[in-house]
């Protein structure tokens, strides 16, 4: 996650013909396997089997994003590493459709040309020659982490590199670089403020000033950034904006690439490094900074401010959860990783005051609202969690919704062997509540891993996974509909929900 700009000279791609891949896990890596296992293909359009019945006003196309090697990997194999295979399940009518593809980043066209993989990653560095992989550029970026839609483009995104535009077809555009303002790393999380529809992001950076601030308008045009200085190259995966404000962490999980260049973890977490708040108000280039306790929160639900108290949450970790080495908990399966615990943060801008508050002691993560109610106060807010201790990273089985008026908390498990992923939601386009709509994640056999051989509950790799449909007023109830996708789909990180318009639905419809 360095600070090294890239130039791509990559499409505009037709869809094309699928492409095949040849990951073997000679060396028998626990983040190939199993649920980790990459898709060998991409696949053309597949009509999909539904159990239960779909919600009438479920139109749209949901798109997952997520790492799925093309080629053995050279060394150590850390799932950040993998080539972005994006998964898209078309809603609506007739049937739900099924597509994959590859993001065919230049680095990937690089590979694909010798035939092998060239580039290293967080599991073990290589940087490759410029006769290897020509303009491609010495850092890899597979694009894989997250997708989002702005003024009428889909980015596909990795914090480490610039933006990569894709089609509604999944078909790879290039890099977007907001006219070349953005060359280097860009959050996998930006904002889209609901009410003036403009995009706020940031990079973290392996050189000073370490954190930068970038504005985008509605329009897609590039605004202004500005340079926050911090102290030390501090690991940032998520950020909170409200109506008025920026606000981000600076935690004790620092970057550390000498370390990862001699073989070491690219992570290191340095207590004495501290935790602080730091406030940007919009329009301002002057961050305010508050103490706190120790925290990183590797992902965010919402923020909002209300008679100068600035309020937000997210899942936190106290822990080496990312270190890359050997010996670490993401390279034995996650047997000791910190899952995360749901944590309010109140910041009185008056007084200094920062108090943390633990909101339940069930570890999880991906926390997501109903995004209309970004930077203002919301009540619902969910995630995916572990009914268990957790045993191998990411591998939740279990959705949650939270109501902070009620104070009551729903869950629905999906049962011994089976993963859930990010449960996205999606509002109802005929409801008026925050909480009228659906959650949907996909839900898939965990597959063998080292961690589970003995567990006479774990479904074997051969199953297939579903989308799950659930009505997020009644998450116990669990799905109201399932979408039988045609294979597999291996552990990934992020998607959305991309809602049909009028416009864009057939003109017997």
């Amino acid at each position: 996650m360095t600070a090294t700009k890239q130039t791509d000279a990559v499409g505009p791609e037709t869809v094309g013909p699928v492409l095949v891949g040849s990951v073997k896990n000679q060396r028998n890596q626990p983040m190939l396997g199993g649920l980790f296992t990459p898709l060998a293909s991409e696949s053309d359009d597949v009509e999909l089997e539904v159990s239960g019945e779909l919600p009438a006003g479920l139109r749209g196309m949901y798109v997952r994003n997520g790492p799925n090697p093309m080629f053995e990997p050279r060394g150590g194999y850390h799932m950040f590493d993998g080539d972005a295979m994006l998964h898209r399940v078309v809603l609506g009518d007739p049937n739900p459709t099924y597509r994959s593809r590859w993001i065919r980043s230049s680095a990937l066209q690089a590979e694909i040309a010798a035939g092998r993989s060239l580039y290293g990653g967080l599991g073990e560095l290589h940087l490759p020659s410029r006769k290897e992989v020509g303009t491609a550029g010495p850092i890899k970026n597979p694009a894989n982490t997250n997708i989002v839609q702005h003024a009428g483009r889909f980015l596909a995104l990795y914090e480490a590199a610039p933006a990569t535009e894709v089609t509604a077809e999944l078909a790879t555009v290039g890099l977007q670089t907001f006219g070349g303002a953005i060359t280097g790393p860009f959050t996998a999380h930006p904002k889209v403020d609901p009410l003036t529809g403009e995009l706020h992001a940031f990079s973290y950076l392996s050189e000073p000033p370490y954190l930068q601030y970038h504005q985008i308008n509605a329009l897609g045009e590039f605004v202004r950034t500005v340079n926050i200085e911090l102290s030390e190259a501090v690991v940032m995966h998520d950020f909170v904006v409200t109506e008025d404000y920026v606000v981000f962490v600076d935690s004790p999980l620092l970057m550390d690439l000498e370390s990862a260049m001699n073989g070491g973890s690219m992570f290191r977490w340095e207590p004495e490094h501290g935790t602080r708040i730091g406030v940007l108000a919009h329009g301002e280039d002057q961050v305010r900074w508050f103490q706190t306790e120790d925290a990183y929160v590797n992902h965010f639900w919402n923020g909002w401010v209300e008679d100068g108290l600035l309020t937000f949450s997210g899942s936190v970790m106290t822990s080496e959860a990312y270190s890359t080495n050997d010996e670490s908990a993401m390279n034995t399966e996650g047997a000791q990783a910190d899952p995360g615990l749901p944590t309010r943060f109140s910041v009185d801008l008056n007084s200094g005051v920062v108090v943390q508050e633990r909101l339940d002691e069930l570890g999880g993560d991906f926390p997501r609202i109903n995004e209309a109610y970004l930077g203002r106060p919301n009540r619902y807010r969910y995630m995916v969690a572990f009914s268990d201790k957790p045993d191998v990273i990411g591998h939740f089985d279990t959705v949650v919704s939270y109501d902070d008026h009620s104070g009551e908390r729903a869950t629905w498990c999906a049962g011994p062997g089976m993963v859930v992923g990010e449960a996205v939601f999606v509002a109802d386009p005929a409801g008026s509540e925050e909480n009228d709509g659906w959650l949907l994640a996909v839900v898939s056999p965990r597959g063998f891993s080292h961690a589970s051989l003995n567990n006479d509950d774990v479904t074997s790799d051969s199953g297939i996974s579903d989308l799950v449909v659930i009505d997020a007023r009644d998450v116990a109830s669990g799905p109201v509909a399932r979408v039988h996708l045609p294979h597999r789909l291996p552990f990934g990180f992020h998607g959305n929900f991309f809602a049909s318009s009028p416009a864009q639905e057939p003109a017997d419809q």
